[in-house]
């Protein structure tokens, strides 16, 4: 069989979020903030006036002294930029254009350097929680599909990040065919920081939530290995783009820093004997310092329920999945989250979803 060659063009991200809009015709001036916004790690778009058009919402701008004349009032974030022999007339255009700033280079580089960098990471970072199995083939990725389709439910902005770069793809798992967009292999050549909107708009989306997967990508082998820093990267950007990023990191096992750098919490799925209760212990002190609590999973021995069993291995508990028969066909069918509708499962996975959330409780 003739191999088959990709000929779509490498995903190219967008450095910098928000976007820094430079308006000027100044070529020191162009080459000054450029150098600026390069050291502050964000991207810098340079137009001219009668091209501006609209102001993206959120973006930082900065007005050469040669257009700051020519605009007017706005709403944005306005810096008026330029050097030592125009300050004074830096200060009498930024009161035209109700500019609060003004940076007078090359002295206030450092200050514009730092107010920008600042900036990209003004509206914060969404919660990252990682879903982890004490034991193997305990059912991590269905608690986090689960999980990640719930929280979407709610209304909350969601992606759900597959780990596993030797599997197929989590996403078989939830619908019958593969879903089209990006998936590991198309980031492998990611470096710096990227744009979370553009992240958010290049990816796969099911039932509600977004889906970062392996399998075959776009355009790469599926067994393409992805840098650290590609992933700290597009890791970084999931974060700020998403409100909820649902990492399915599977079986708890050294080598998963690269995965979990980001992550603020980690759930610990766990059986619930002897043997589970050991596990977690031993999976606890791996991911120390992240903070770790248990999902108990049915069935119960008699005489122990899931506080008990969260207690003995040293967690909190964060809540409780029954065990379901028949998983392995449902996936096999892409019927993972069909599956999670039952009310034997929803209600334990909502109640899950809303402590990590903080979302309102509505169960009667």
């Amino acid at each position: 069989m003739q191999e088959q060659i990709s000929t779509a063009q490498p995903w190219t991200p967008e450095h910098g979020m928000p976007e820094v809009l430079l308006v000027t015709e100044a070529a020191r001036l162009r080459d000054e903030v450029a150098r600026i916004a390069a050291a502050a790690g964000v991207g810098l778009r340079i137009v001219a006036v009668q091209d501006l058009g609209r102001v993206p919402d959120g973006s930082v701008l900065v007005l050469g002294s040669d257009a700051a004349s020519r605009m007017p009032r706005l709403g944005a974030d306005v810096i008026v930029a330029g050097f030592p022999e125009e300050s004074v007339l830096l200060w009498e255009q930024a009161a035209m254009v109700a500019a609060h700033r003004v940076a007078v280079l090359p002295d206030a580089a450092a200050w514009l350097a730092e107010y920008l960098s600042r900036n990209r990471q003004r509206d914060g970072a969404g919660t990252v929680v990682a879903v982890l199995g004490a034991t193997g083939g305990i059912g991590c990725s269905t608690l986090a599909c689960w999980l990640a389709a719930e929280t979407a439910a709610q209304g909350v902005s969601t992606l759900l990040v597959d780990t596993d770069q030797l599997g197929s793809g989590l996403d078989l798992g939830l619908a019958p065919e593969p879903l089209t967009g990006l998936r590991w292999p198309d980031l492998a050549g990611v470096k710096g920081a990227v744009n979370p909107a553009q992240l958010r708009a290049s990816l796969p989306v099911t039932n509600g939530f977004s889906v970062l997967s392996w399998g075959g990508g776009e355009t790469s082998s599926p067994a393409l290995d992805v840098p650290a820093h590609a992933i700290g990267g597009v890791m970084a950007a999931a974060s700020e783009g998403f409100s909820l990023v649902v990492i399915d990191a599977g079986r708890v096992q050294q080598g998963l820093d690269r995965w979990l750098d980001t992550a603020d919490q980690a759930l610990l799925l766990m059986p619930s004997g002897t043997r589970g209760v050991l596990a977690a212990r031993a999976a606890a002190e791996i991911l120390h310092p992240l903070t770790v609590s248990a999902v108990v999973r049915g069935p119960l021995p008699a005489g122990l329920d899931e506080e008990l069993a969260a207690a003995s291995a040293g967690l909190e508990l964060a809540g409780y999945v029954p065990r379901l028969r028949g998983m392995g066909l449902v996936q096999e069918t892409g019927r993972l989250l069909e599956r999670g509708q039952s009310r034997r499962v929803r209600r334990p996975v909502r109640r899950l979803a809303r402590q990590i959330m903080h979302l309102p409780s509505k169960e009667r």
